[in-house]
């Protein structure tokens, strides 16, 4: 029986994420499709500080 329930999916797990500042806590399925959502927001032209590193 799995210790955890994530809170995105309902999923049980005994592999949580715990997000410390918010204080959620993920499994590991919904962490990757989160990482691959940002992965693709920044490929696609999200910027970050590291772009324009005079400013």
């Amino acid at each position: 029986m799995a210790n955890y329930v994530c809170m995105k999916c309902g999923q049980e797990t005994n592999n949580p994420h715990f997000d410390l500042v918010s204080g959620v806590v993920r499994c590991p399925t919904c962490l990757e499709q989160e990482a691959g959502l940002l992965g693709k927001l920044r490929a696609n032209g999200e910027n970050d500080a590291t772009d324009f590193p005079n400013q």
